[in-house]
């Protein structure tokens, strides 16, 4: 299983759908107890449960990571973490999968400094308040992430496209 684990707008969700679309990849889709923004569908995006039904599900060991963000909790079922597909975590979600037995994932860091990711995020149309929460949200979440992965994909200003880091982690698969 292909885990990318990144800080905001540093590409690993492009990195995703790309080995998705054009790799023979399958995207991990993650359960969530938030509700689903517009032009979101249940089964696609997230699969949307209500805070008890996610409770139970913890409970019985569904999940093979979970985390909470603003509130909401997200986890990823066990049954999901199979050899042909591609999650995106945290760092924390990261720590909670290793732990698994006989899971074979290989874990990579896509590293962009945190100006280049400031620009993007504005260059997209967040506004600057989310740019900026988003930037502090990741402060410190990172720290010693690169002695926990695999490997690293470094892009400085962004001077590797997609298609080329794809090709980074396809490379270090066999």
């Amino acid at each position: 299983m292909i885990v990318l684990v990144g800080e905001s707008a540093s590409g690993k969700s492009s990195i995703e759908k790309n080995l998705v679309d054009n790799y023979g990849y399958k995207k991990i889709v993650s359960y969530t107890t938030r509700q689903p923004r517009q032009g979101e569908v249940d089964g696609i995006d997230y699969h949307y449960i209500s805070e008890s039904q996610f409770s139970n599900l913890q409970k019985e060991e569904f999940f093979a990571e979970i985390g909470e963000y603003n509130g909401w909790h997200y986890g990823t079922a066990k049954n999901d973490c199979t050899s042909d597909k591609v999650a995106v975590v945290t760092p924390h979600g990261l720590r909670q999968l290793k732990k698994i037995p006989n899971l074979d994932i290989r874990a990579f860091y896509i590293n962009v400094p945190r100006r280049d990711r400031l620009i993007k995020i504005l260059q997209r149309g967040d506004n600057i308040e989310e740019a900026y929460r988003r930037s502090l949200s990741d402060v410190g979440q990172f720290d010693g992430i690169a002695d926990e992965v695999d490997y690293i994909i470094d892009n400085k200003a962004y001077s590797k496209t997609i298609e080329q880091m794809s090709k980074i982690v396809l490379s270090h698969l066999s």
